[in-house]
């Protein structure tokens, strides 16, 4: 296997979402053998520090939105404009 950047880009998705549904599985078995979920547990350290928690919601709301937004393309986007006709705009 040659590692490059493709390859190890995949490989870390890969094994994001493998790690998320051995999560959701453990919430699974959790919630039908009445053991203490994974979702206690997070709440309990919301409360704890609800700071910390503050901003890695707001960290992953960022990291989400900057990769589902998307370009600018399309009808609605603006139009390209050039280096020059801005700096010219900024000169008045």
């Amino acid at each position: 296997m040659i590692l490059n950047r493709g390859n190890l880009f995949s490989f870390l998705v890969t094994a994001f979402v493998g790690v998320i549904f051995l999560l959701l599985v453990f919430e699974t078995w959790a919630l039908f053998t009445g053991n203490k979920p994974i979702s206690d547990y997070f709440r309990e350290m919301v409360h704890d520090v609800p700071g910390l928690a503050f901003v890695v919601a707001i960290l992953v709301g960022i990291t989400l939105g900057h990769f589902l937004w998307g370009p600018a393309t399309g009808r609605l986007a603006p139009a390209p404009r050039r280096i020059r006709d801005l700096m010219a705009r900024r000169g008045n």
